[in-house]
């Protein structure tokens, strides 16, 4: 039985800025960023979503197996239904729908969505850099 391959997506927010990117074989084969809103109530926890959101889009477009990576555990928390937490988010149900629309069409697309450590390897390091350039 063949192991099943997985590209890795990382994933950031700061004060203003999101990013993703898309590692494969140990490689970024693909990086994006962008400001989320230059207005007072942009939080982190907004542009925290905001990258997944951007990176989950990707995968729909792109198929395969992927482990989606955050130093957010209250956004991991909150995707999974975790109401303890919640803020004035409409970007959590956004990440929510997304991933329920590919699981319901049946896409060639698996997702894992775990938690690492804040700058804890190159590619955090990297994501974590793109939000603050």
């Amino acid at each position: 039985m063949a192991s099943r391959k997985y590209v890795n997506i990382y994933t950031d927010g700061g004060s203003e800025k999101w990013a993703y990117i898309v590692v494969k074989d140990n490689k970024i084969i693909h990086e994006e960023s962008g400001v989320f809103g230059l207005c007072a109530s942009t939080n982190n926890d907004d542009t925290e979503s905001e990258g997944i959101i951007r990176a989950v889009q990707y995968a729909k477009d792109h198929p395969g197996n992927y482990i989606l990576t955050t130093d957010s555990q209250a956004i991991i928390a909150k995707i999974n239904g975790n109401m303890a937490n919640v803020t004035k988010n409409p970007n959590i149900k956004g990440i929510q729908s997304l991933l329920k629309e590919i699981k319901e069409s049946r896409q060639p697309v698996s997702f894992t969505i775990k938690w690492e450590k804040r700058i804890s390897n190159e590619f955090m390091k990297r994501v974590d850099m793109l939000c603050k350039s």
